[in-house]
């Protein structure tokens, strides 16, 4: 993981510096805003000095505390890489003019419980009045089912979308609305969030996908000191713009950030309700199931790490536009309607706006629709899923929609072990350390291709990501498996690590599937990628995915 601005390593003492504990500033009787930050640290700070990181780019900003307040509650992680702020309790801070000072500690909460969020809205709205609110949560996400963020110091607990909406109206934000609502985390940008939070917020700032783990720029706040009355819709183009151009139009990371109106976000689920109120799945799940496998989705992982089911809700009407045109332009226009400003550098056009659409959490499928049927939504959109998971658990007979080369190596006379997927015809194979594996297409960019492979590293389980733009391949990094909610960013794989490959193991006897470990290999120097021919004794075979998921072998 490359750190913006290096700053956590060789700085620590000019941020320390920075942070005052006593005597903060003179509160002001108003100001034209106040932004909070709900800065939950967890494994981002505690491993890698994120969360240090960008509350260093906040002070760079050059923010003049006249123009706005920035308050700020740190907490969640088992450390705080800068040796200056504490992991024992959470601690309430006011950003202003180049310093950090302690306003209040609200002692050791769990940033995952609804009351923790909704104490410091209402501290910070009391304590710090402005004309305008905005408020950035900031850690991981993992869309419509899992929420937001992970607490360390409370066994990584997270705050769902109806945690979040308590919180809101606890804190009084129906009567007195945030301007702008952001998420400095994944996949939040979803039709569910917006509609939760329509009540309480103006403008949701969000990315459909996944964030690099540097997330935003925190430059954007410099724009306050040069137009303080910004309005949330304007200041989330400034976020966005400083968000891609950071990165970078050719980076290897993937970018999206959109801006939406929430005051407009319901024509979106009603529309999306009548789309799927006329869609038969019994008379038409197989070329249903066959567009969804084709829409965009977001947060895919290894077949081991594929819960999230986040799709673009325009590509998810495109690709529907031929069964049912007019209810698919009304989801289109919808979405024109609402989405105000939307930035990405994905392959296919994306719309701004995604929602959970079940198909590669088949295995959770039960849990995920239960947390779904308690947001809410619209009746036949819900509907729709129960019926659409229904039939995908069924299996039904459906036409191939992908085919890849597998190698295998046999194990006995029945049981055969995937160790490589490719879609080229090659007899080269990619090699981790020497050790043959599959790497799973996860997601594509204008620019790259990404890929992963299921793994354990140091007793963690984990995906390997790989890059491929114009024909060089990249190591990536891991991600961890967090449960439902995706990591932001990659973690580095260093020198010393122990990993074990997961390996898919097919017995065509019984006709079963099973994962098993391979064995372990320690990382010397660093992490070599390559590529080889095969063992003379290993077979290759077709490997043909249907419209369902399911596969089978050529």
């Amino acid at each position: 993981m490359i750190l913006k601005k290096s700053i956590l390593f060789c700085m620590f003492a000019v941020f320390a510096a920075s942070v005052v504990f006593t005597n903060p500033p003179t509160k002001s009787n108003e100001t034209p805003y106040t932004i909070m930050v709900y800065m939950n640290g967890s494994d981002l700070e505690s491993d890698f000095g994120l969360a240090t990181d960008d509350l260093a780019e906040m002070l760079d900003s050059g923010l003049k505390s006249e123009n706005a307040n920035v308050i700020i509650l740190t907490g969640g992680t088992n450390r705080w890489v800068n040796g200056a702020i504490p992991e024992t309790e959470c601690v309430i801070w006011q950003l202003a003019d180049g310093h950090l000072y302690e306003v209040e500690s609200l002692g050791l909460a769990n940033m995952g419980n609804p009351k923790t969020l909704s104490d410091f809205i209402i501290f910070s709205m009391q304590n710090y009045p402005a004309q305008k609110y905005g408020l950035i949560m900031w850690d991981h996400g993992g869309g419509s089912i899992a929420g937001f963020g992970q607490d360390e110091k409370f066994y990584d607990s997270a705050l769902t979308l109806m945690d979040m909406k308590k919180a809101f109206e606890d804190a009084g934000l129906r009567e007195n609305k945030l301007e702008f609502l952001g998420f400095d985390a994944c996949l939040m940008a979803t039709v569910e969030m917006a509609i939760l939070s329509a009540d309480y917020a103006k403008i949701l700032i969000a990315s459909e996908d996944v964030e690099p783990g540097d997330g935003w720029d925190y430059d954007f706040l410099s724009i306050l000191n040069r137009n303080p009355n910004i309005s949330g819709a304007a200041l989330g183009r400034v976020i966005t713009d400083t968000f891609i151009r950071f990165y970078g139009c050719n980076s290897n990371e993937i970018l999206t950030l959109s801006v939406t109106d929430l005051s407009k976000v319901q024509p979106v689920m009603q529309a999306m309700g009548r789309l799927m109120a006329v869609a038969e799945v019994e008379t038409q799940f197989v070329p249903l199931a066959t567009r969804r496998a084709n829409t965009k989705t977001f947060g895919e992982g290894s077949p081991r790490d594929n819960y999230a089911d986040m799709v673009d809700i325009g590509d998810m009407a495109v690709q529907l536009r031929d069964m049912y045109p007019a209810e698919t332009a009304a989801v289109l226009q919808a979405l024109k309607n609402c989405v105000v400003y939307n930035r990405h550098n994905s392959d296919v056009p994306l719309y701004g706006l995604s929602t959970f659409y079940i198909y590669g959490g088949k295995s959770i499928g039960v849990y995920s629709l239960d947390v779904y049927a308690g947001l809410g939504m619209d009746k036949f959109y819900t509907e729709y899923l129960h019926e659409f998971f229904a039939s995908l658990k069924e299996g039904h007979a459906s036409p191939i929609i992908n085919h890849e080369l597998a190698l295998w190596q046999p194990v006995n006379e029945d049981v055969f072990r995937l160790v490589g997927l490719n879609e080229e015809e090659t007899q080269k194979w990619p090699l981790l350390n020497d050790q043959l594996i599959p790497m799973y297409t996860i997601n594509a960019t204008e620019n790259s291709r990404f890929f992963a492979t299921p793994a354990e590293i140091n007793g963690v389980e984990v995906d390997i990501a790989f890059a491929k733009k114009n024909n060089t391949w990249q190591i990536l990094g891991s991600r961890n498996r967090l449960e439902y909610v995706l990591q932001k960013g990659y973690d580095p794989i260093l020198p010393g690590s122990k990993i074990a490959i997961y390996y898919e193991e097919w017995d065509f006897a019984t006709d079963t599937q099973t994962w098993v470990k391979g064995e372990y290999f320690t990382v010397q120097d660093e992490l070599q990628l390559e590529w080889a021919t095969a063992p003379s004794d290993f077979i290759v075979m077709e490997i043909c995915t249907d419209a369902c998921g399911y596969q089978s072998i050529n």
